[in-house]
């Protein structure tokens, strides 16, 4: 059956794709190549602490990924404390630039095993196909470059139209750009607030997807995997 005039929306980190290999192994890699001499075991007992710093700066001004710059300089303030972490000296913001641009390659990034299902029988159905990300500005160029663009009719990221989830803004800019109203449009991510809150908020139905059941008493509809919102809708 076809669903012309509908639109389904996606988060990417953390619903789309994954980064892949982690950051402890892609670290200790640069890290090597640029004559340090490390391995994922010295780095893996700091990543709470830099996921602790990231989660800090959010709460306190998420606000950055409204801006590519900001964006881009939060990624390296975290590879910086891991720097600093494993006792490393020398050109450190080299060392972090060189673990940034690291993941500007699609080689380190991997889709989960359900998307490509998902986004194909969707298409197959007739639903319009978007994107709307918290992420820096390079994110249409990481999705053309994993091949999933074809799939895509549109991608919204923050740092990119100057507005953050789960601000309403960046949905309505969604919609507008997309053709669609916001009655006749689902939004699916990882995270409650930013992706429930926001989409609800800006008056689409939102969908959690929640592979590791981390949110049993979630609000909003959630899947275990994409491949279920085919039959959900």
């Amino acid at each position: 059956m076809s669903e012309n005039g509908m639109a389904v929306f996606f988060d990417v980190g953390n619903t789309l794709l994954k980064a892949d290999p982690p950051v402890p192994e892609v670290f200790a890699r640069v890290a090597r190549r640029l004559g340090y001499p490390i391995t994922v075991r010295d780095v893996e007992p700091f990543m709470a602490e830099v996921d602790e710093f990231y989660e800090s700066e959010y709460l306190k001004d998420g606000d950055f990924w409204c801006d590519h710059d900001r964006a881009v300089n939060l990624w390296l303030d975290m590879y910086t404390i891991l720097a600093n972490r494993c006792e490393l000296e020398g050109d450190i913001p080299r060392l972090a630039q060189a673990v940034y641009d690291e993941y500007l390659d699609p080689s380190n990034w991997s889709l989960f095993g359900d998307v490509q299902a998902c986004l194909k029988g969707l298409k197959r159905r007739g639903f319009k196909l978007g994107v709307i990300s918290n992420w820096d500005a390079t994110l249409e160029r990481l999705l053309r470059s994993i091949g999933s663009l074809p799939y895509l009719d549109d991608v919204v990221a923050s740092a990119a139209v100057g507005y953050r989830k789960p601000s309403s803004a960046i949905f309505e800019i969604a919609l507008e750009r997309m053709g669609v109203d916001a009655t006749h449009a689902i939004h699916v991510g990882d995270l409650p607030e930013a992706d429930g809150d926001g989409a609800f908020n800006a008056g689409i139905r939102p969908v959690i997807i929640d592979r590791n059941g981390r949110f049993p008493d979630c609000r909003y509809e959630t899947i275990p995997v994409l491949t279920d919102l085919v039959s959900l809708l």
